[in-house]
């Protein structure tokens, strides 16, 4: 090679994975939200790991391992004072957790593809060499991703948190905050909050239009979820032949406390069961409801009389059943996902 001779060009190479193509284009579009989402995420991993680490700390100091909210064992005297340090803060961080889903449907579902069809830039991808099903897989497959990763790490943080003070708080089992917060639920409502989203955008092709009702929707959906919650596992029943008790020193206020009773399926969990429906029982077996009566006074006891009651019954879901019901809840919700992702493939195909 003569000194003259110019030096062969350096070719520079991309190392390591990097995005392309449609991928690449729809976190573009979306990457405000993206990130946002992350920082989020990081924030929220951060106080769950503060919180946690002072309330398994706590719990250490007290002794407070396996006792359970008004357990008659005297090392578990500080079960109350534990639960007025941390149950209001774990409770109402579940709740604002709880709107995780919504959050998702109404701003990255809703706009999704709406605003692409409003603007007409859909047709623009569609006419370069892009067919409309890998563009509506690839518009719903992108977030989906994200809000399937983002969703399960919040879930597992949560969980993680709330595990260890289960039986110590009063019906954390069963309020909303945790089963809707713990587990495969959040993340199967999240994912079916954000299909949903993009298949009324698709529908209505106006944002702000498919934002609203997007919301709205998600409304009735979370008090269609909570009111089926119930009905997902059998309920167990128990009843007792007395009515008589000494739970609160004083006979059964209103039918609603089972004396000596109160159902579980765990050696002093009864705060752990979710009393569904109770009320009194007749000589023949019959069931008779526990308000008919009023008040545990004179003339209740002889209204009880009259009505040859002689026992007491409730229906009830025991610690047990959560998982299961979880996993129930879970399923349900993927197979509407699903249906509602199959719709907008077809839209996308055929109307959009």
């Amino acid at each position: 090679m003569s000194a003259t001779s110019p030096l062969p060009a350096t070719v520079r190479t991309r190392r390591g994975p990097h995005l392309s193509g449609l991928t690449w284009l729809i976190w573009r579009q979306h990457r405000s939200a993206f990130w946002t989402g992350l920082v989020l995420l990081a924030v929220f991993a951060a106080f769950v790991v503060t919180r946690r680490s002072g309330m398994v700390a706590d719990i250490d100091a007290h002794n407070l391992a396996g006792c359970v909210y008004e357990s008659p064992e005297a090392r578990c005297e500080e079960v109350n004072a534990f639960r007025g340090r941390f149950y209001d803060v774990m409770h109402y961080t579940g709740l604002l957790v709880s709107f995780v889903p919504l959050v998702i449907g109404v701003f990255l579902g809703g706009p999704l593809l709406s605003r692409e069809l409003e603007n007409g830039t859909y047709a623009l991808s569609c006419t370069q060499s892009v067919s409309r099903t890998r563009w509506i897989a690839f518009k719903l497959g992108v977030p989906a991703l994200v809000t399937l990763i983002g969703t399960s790490a919040v879930a597992a943080l949560y969980t993680w948190w709330w595990q260890p003070a289960d039986t110590l708080m009063k019906g954390m089992y069963w309020y909303e905050s945790p089963f809707n917060n713990v587990g495969v639920v959040p993340v199967a409502l999240s994912l079916l909050a954000l299909v949903t989203g993009a298949a009324i955008g698709m529908v209505l092709r106006r944002p702000v239009a498919a934002m609203a009702v997007t919301c709205a929707v998600a409304v009735v959906g979370w008090v269609g979820v909570n009111v089926l919650r119930p009905l997902l596992w059998p309920v167990r029943e128990v009843t007792v032949d007395r009515i008589t008790a000494d739970y609160f020193g004083s006979p059964i206020p209103l039918g609603h406390l089972i004396p000596n009773a109160w159902p579980t399926d765990l050696p002093n969990k009864s705060y752990s069961a979710w009393n569904l429906d109770s009320g009194y029982l007749t000589s023949s077996g019959d069931h008779f409801t526990s308000g008919a009566c009023g008040d545990f006074t004179a003339a209740s006891a002889k209204c009880l009389k009259a009505h040859d009651v002689v026992g007491a019954w409730a229906q009830y879901h025991p610690a047990s059943h959560f998982w299961p019901m979880q996993w129930v809840m879970a399923g349900l919700l993927l197979a509407v996902t699903a249906a509602v992702t199959a719709f907008a493939v077809w839209w996308a195909r055929h109307r959009a």
